[in-house]
């Protein structure tokens, strides 16, 4: 799954005679740099924890010898989860 929005083509500035050189623009470059690179990490971090938790599953199934059907049960419940966090915990 490809979650980067680096693909989308770049817009030309909207204000025409826009000095691209203000001070103003320089503050708002660098707070886009600084947001995207805090975009990064995020999905760095994420990612990370993610792939901790996948691998704790895996060893919890095959530590208990779950079977096909308990581990589709843990992967539903996990996918709950993920869902109410996604949404703040709020239902």
């Amino acid at each position: 799954m490809n979650l980067s929005r680096n693909d989308r083509p770049k817009r030309t500035p909207v204000l025409r005679g826009y000095d691209q050189l203000s001070p103003a623009s320089q503050d708002s470059e660098r707070l886009a740099s600084m947001l995207k690179n805090a975009r990064a990490e995020s999905m760095a971090d994420a990612a990370v924890k993610y792939s901790g938790r996948l691998d704790r599953l895996a060893s919890h199934i095959v530590n208990e010898g779950f079977s096909a059907a308990e581990i589709v049960e843990l992967l539903r419940q996990e996918s709950e989860q993920f869902a109410r966090a996604g949404q703040g915990g709020a239902q």
